[in-house]
């Protein structure tokens, strides 16, 4: 339970109220917990009409004006007052007023940690989920709002975005060895518990005159690992949110539990994964679905030979990584943002373009 929720409710509900009957026009808004989050609602966006945002920091108004098509007028969160708001976070108890539509999107494609409990959920209006697995998890718990789009992050892999001509213009641009395998590094967010980045992030100098070293980290990783990886010679650590160009020049893709986890399977690259302790936010299943498609393990000393099998078995082992899309992400086939934005239109008829 958020007890915020119940702390804000009579003040927020007030204050909302009574800007609605002094300013009576309707207001649709994104909510913005970080960059990431607008740029995920791109793909989005561009189906519906304009929407103005809100953020949690005014920290994150530059850099939303400096990303391609920033919102019209950004608003500090809580000093705004919507008719309905969308979010790729679990947070509509940020919004204590029941006549506020409510939207929710998942964040990562597929969810490869324990979800919140499902009240959370059901505070939204509509929670847009990236695979009907996932739905069919959240309906057992007793969630009601919840409905398979699929990832829209994934749409450019099916509109030509990423052509081969542009790879090899990045391949360049990056300085890539052809005679070396690349290997692509990430970890989910340490502060979860449920990342193995402490086994990886300070031995990479080992490797680096053996492969060519991609490494991406969770939005929301320590900036500690950040600054050390980004110093570190011999490695590109990709700033891009887009990570998509990156992971289709990667031969082998190594990871813990993070969800692009999901993303290494629809690009289908061989997975190492290193393994974790079990924490109260890890579920058995997942943890299997992902010794099902990954090689597992332990420790860094047993990489270089780990990358060897991944490399020699790629072939072999595709169909299995093919076959828990389905699980993973579902539907998969481009049209996960025009699904989004129709679901949003049948709640929100004005942001119908």
């Amino acid at each position: 339970m958020v007890y915020s929720y119940y702390f804000a409710y009579l003040p927020y509900n007030f204050a909302w109220r009574l800007h609605k009957l002094l300013f009576p026009k309707k207001l649709h808004l994104v909510h913005i917990e970080d960059s990431f989050d607008f740029f995920l609602f791109a793909n989005v966006s561009k189906h519906l009409k304009p929407l103005d945002a809100v953020v949690s920091s005014k920290d994150l108004i530059p850099r939303l004006f400096k990303m391609p098509n920033p919102p019209r007028k950004i608003y500090l969160y809580p000093f705004c007052f919507p008719d309905s708001v969308i979010m790729f976070r679990n947070a509509a108890w940020k919004y204590p007023v029941k006549k506020i539509v409510k939207i929710g999107l998942e964040h990562g494609a597929y969810n490869f940690k324990r979800f919140p409990k499902a009240y959370y959920y059901n505070l939204f209006n509509l929670y847009l989920m990236t695979s009907f697995a996932d739905v069919k998890r959240l309906k057992t718990l007793g969630a009601k709002p919840v409905k398979a789009i699929g990832y829209p992050k994934s749409d450019p892999l099916f509109d030509g975005s990423y052509s081969p001509q542009m790879l090899d213009k990045l391949r360049a641009e990056l300085q890539l060895d052809p005679g070396k395998p690349t290997v692509f590094f990430s970890s989910t967010w340490d502060g979860s518990g449920m990342s193995a980045i402490h086994k990886w992030f300070d031995k990479l100098h080992i490797i680096k005159d053996t492969y060519n070293i991609l490494v991406t980290l969770h939005p929301r990783m320590s900036d500690s690992y950040k600054k050390d990886l980004r110093k570190q010679p011999g490695i590109y650590y990709i700033e891009a949110m887009d990570i998509y160009p990156y992971l289709l020049l990667a031969d082998v893709c190594i990871g813990d539990t993070n969800s692009l986890i999901a993303e290494f399977c629809i690009v289908n690259r061989p997975i190492i994964t290193f393994s974790i302790k079990a924490t109260k936010r890890t579920l058995d299943d997942v943890i299997e679905l992902i010794k099902g498609i990954s090689i597992r393990i332990d420790d860094f000393s047993e990489l270089p030979a780990a990358v060897i099998q991944a490399l020699e078995t790629a072939e072999t082992t595709s169909e299995k990584r093919k076959n828990v899309i389905s699980t993973l992400i579902d539907p998969l086939d481009g049209k996960a943002g025009w699904r989004a934005a129709q679901e949003i239109i049948n709640l929100i008829p004005e942001l119908a373009p």
